[in-house]
């Protein structure tokens, strides 16, 4: 997996949960301590992005929690409000079966070192997992799941649970992100106590959960993963039970709804929301000009974008205005750029600044005008400023065009700017 894309930082906590049956059925005393294996190399960033920070602990063997003793995590079953639905609305990506089976193939090569018997894959016990990390992904926090044994398949004697938060900031692949922390929970954390490389385990369930963060580093994610251990008595059938994730992996059924965080949504309810704003119609998307990300809202047959980058802030740019109209056809953020503006209003008519690679360009709008583009960094555009903006020449009747060997752009006042040869000068 190529980490060195991603500036990483990492915050997990991690739990192992024993018990929860008769004393009858308690797991058989523990082997002899497994060999310490080696972690993977250390994680870097490319040159000039800051260093990983790892940070986390490890807890022995505890009896099963109670909601009362864990009063950070959600209800048992973690589906109260603001659990599994809320959880479901923050996923940023679908959960994949390559982010599965990445997780699922490091926990046991981890086993393989540690001379253990391979894990399979459980449709049901990774469907806990799973409502798990989106119950976390909900919260935005890592939590210990009180009861991690609810909807798992009858006749288990034992469990243990992994659990941890990731967080990214950068462009990677989820199952980067994956990698790194599964890495993390299995392999930098003290092993006394811990009960991964037990010999009696058969069963595994795994469940990821990715929302994506804008901040003041840029667009980046957060990724929640959960490893469950089951040990199951020997040759006891386990329904849902299969050899590897690629042959018995279930996409979640509560695909992620469009939630909004951050910058865009701290803009998104500034503006007034969804009673003005309407509904986001995609999640937030990145990869623009100049780190942009973006997320679009629609009410009615309005459409919005609020656009955020790195020295711009977050600005919105109405799609259904004739502002908007104007940037989209010239090419949106390829051409103008990003927006650096509102939509502000001027004496008569209204304007939008949008700036690329330090060169700005205002959209000006006038209801006998409509909308045209001044580029503000050309010598038409600096004289027009000089001449004191739309109070002076007035607004642009036009955009640059060429005469001859002039280029010209006229203006609601009668004047024309000139320019030719190096030279800038205005007629009426």
């Amino acid at each position: 997996m190529n980490l060195a894309r991603t500036a990483l930082v990492v915050s997990t906590a991690f739990a192992l949960l024993l018990g929860g049956v008769p004393a009858a059925l308690a797991a058989p005393t523990p082997p002899p301590e497994p060999p310490r294996l080696s972690g993977p190399p250390e994680l870097s960033g490319p040159a000039g992005a800051p260093a990983p920070r790892l940070s986390g602990g490890s807890a022995g063997d505890v009896a099963p929690a109670s909601p009362a003793e864990v009063p950070e995590a959600p209800a048992a079953g973690g589906l109260a409000a603001g659990g599994l639905a809320g959880a479901a609305a923050a996923g940023a990506h679908p959960t994949t079966v390559e982010d599965i089976t990445e997780a699922f193939e490091i926990v046991n090569d981890h086993r393989s070192q540690a001379r253990r018997a391979p894990l399979v894959y459980n449709t049901a016990l990774s469907r806990n997992a799973q409502q798990w990390a989106e119950t976390m992904a909900g919260a935005r926090k890592e939590s210990r799941n009180p009861d991690p044994w609810a909807g798992a398949p009858s006749g288990g004697v034992r469990m243990d649970q992994y659990y941890g938060k990731g967080v990214f900031t950068g462009a990677f692949e989820g199952v980067d992100a994956v990698e790194a922390l599964a890495h993390y929970l299995l392999d930098f954390y003290p092993r006394e106590g811990t009960d991964q490389f037990a010999r009696d385990l058969t069963h595994l369930g795994i469940g990821v959960s990715h929302v994506a963060t804008s901040g003041s580093d840029g667009p980046g994610w957060e990724t929640y993963l959960t490893i469950y251990y089951y040990a199951y008595p020997a040759g006891q059938a386990v329904p849902g039970t299969f050899p590897t994730p690629a042959q018995g992996f279930v996409p979640p059924v509560t695909a992620p709804a469009h939630t909004v965080r951050g910058a865009i949504g701290t803009k998104y309810h500034r503006l007034g929301g969804a009673a003005v704003l309407g509904e986001p119609t995609m999640s937030e998307r990145g990869g623009l000009v100049h780190g942009g990300v973006y997320q679009q809202f629609r009410k009615g047959t309005r459409t919005t974008t609020i656009y955020w980058a790195p020295g711009y802030g977050a600005m919105a740019v109405k799609n259904y205005g004739s502002i908007g109209r104007k940037w989209i056809g010239a090419g949106r953020e390829h051409n103008f750029g990003l927006p650096a503006t509102d939509e502000r209003p001027a004496t008569g008519g209204a304007y939008q600044v949008f700036r690329r690679d330090g060169r700005s360009t205002q959209v000006m709008w006038s209801p006998g005008t409509g909308s045209r583009a001044i580029k503000l960094y050309g010598a038409i555009g600096r004289a027009w400023k000089a001449a004191g903006r739309e109070r002076g020449y007035g607004f642009p009747v036009t955009d640059e065009y060429r005469y001859g060997a002039e280029v010209r752009q006229r203006f609601s006042k009668g004047y024309t700017v000139h320019y030719a040869a190096g030279r800038t000068w205005a007629t009426r």
